[in-house]
């Protein structure tokens, strides 16, 4: 009796806490105060995972480039994908619109200008010289050939798909990944709501034939694995089966295994990681096939890690 006394007695203590907290320091605080536990607990449970063999780990990598300044580039760079035949790693510059290629050490290497593109955020390699670009606002998924020797691409008559979910709002599509292994296309939704959606039967479709598309989402508004505040980014990483999710406004990286259930997390904030800094807008991911981690952030810095 005493106990069950003593438990609600904690629990109105709690509530006037609450309550006194809301009218001194404001919704909004209070609201960011409670992520960030939820983050922490996440970090702490994700530390303490047991982790099956072939598990990438994120925990044990640590940063080898910090924020490289790439000069060529001003502002903008978005997106980031591994093109593992060329060895090189492929972003985009969402408001020129242009994409790019990088060296493994963050150099410039080449630009090619899309023509007819509006708003391009999600980017990834699919094979050869075939790439896809999801433009943000419209939904609207694009096949694009990008042969080394030209310098600009236009996008008339190309594959299209526009995948009809939410509305015309900034916080569409963010970011895409192509698993050859499942020959699927996995896109995620920034947030109002976080979505991730498995798209089959497109990419490799042929204009003027017919398509057997199948769209499913595979990550729902509300999953309790979608713990972070948004979603900037997702890398499909070959040879192991996992995905890796990247939220900027959460500062982190975490690892999901086959069964769609987080196991690991990378933290992008200063002093955890080796960062010296926070990485201030994480816009792109991609895994090379030595295992590195590639981050891009607005407006042109360029980060690898490296497993210890």
């Amino acid at each position: 009796m005493k106990g069950q006394v003593m438990k609600r007695l904690l629990m109105v203590a709690g509530v006037l806490f609450g309550v006194t907290a809301l009218l001194i320091y404001g919704y909004k605080p209070m609201l960011n105060a409670w992520h960030t536990g939820v983050l922490s607990w996440h970090a702490f449970r994700l530390s303490n995972t047991v982790l099956l063999e072939g598990a990438m780990d994120l925990s044990r990598y640590r940063v080898t480039i910090d924020g490289k300044t790439i000069p060529a580039l001003e502002d903008d760079l978005s997106a980031l994908t591994y093109n593992p035949e060329k060895n090189t790693l492929w972003a985009l510059l969402n408001s020129n619109p242009v994409v790019v290629e990088l060296s493994l050490e963050g150099g410039l290497l080449r630009a090619i200008r899309i023509g007819g593109v509006r708003d391009m955020e999600g980017f990834t390699h699919v094979s050869g010289d075939r790439y896809v670009i999801a433009e943000e606002r419209t939904h609207r998924l694009l096949v694009v050939d990008i042969p080394d020797d030209v310098e600009s691409v236009n996008i008339e008559g190309v594959p299209t798909l526009v995948v009809g979910i939410g509305s015309d709002t900034n916080k569409g599509f963010e970011g895409l990944s192509w698993d050859d292994d499942g020959q699927r296309l996995l896109v995620v939704k920034e947030r109002n709501p976080m979505r991730v959606i498995e798209v089959t039967g497109f990419v490799n479709s042929l204009v003027g034939e017919p398509m057997n598309v199948g769209i499913r989402e595979i990550k729902s508004p509300g999953s309790p694995e979608l713990f972070m505040r948004d979603l900037s980014s997702i890398t499909h990483v070959r040879g192991v089966g996992h995905e890796l999710f990247l939220s900027d406004e959460s500062h982190m990286l975490v690892e999901y295994n086959d069964e769609r259930k987080s196991i690991s997390l990378l933290d992008l904030r200063a002093g955890r990681s080796g960062l010296e800094n926070t990485i201030p807008q994480a816009e792109g991911v991609a895994v090379d096939s030595e295992l590195n981690i590639y981050i891009v952030s607005e407006p042109n810095l360029f980060y690898r890690f490296s497993p210890q």
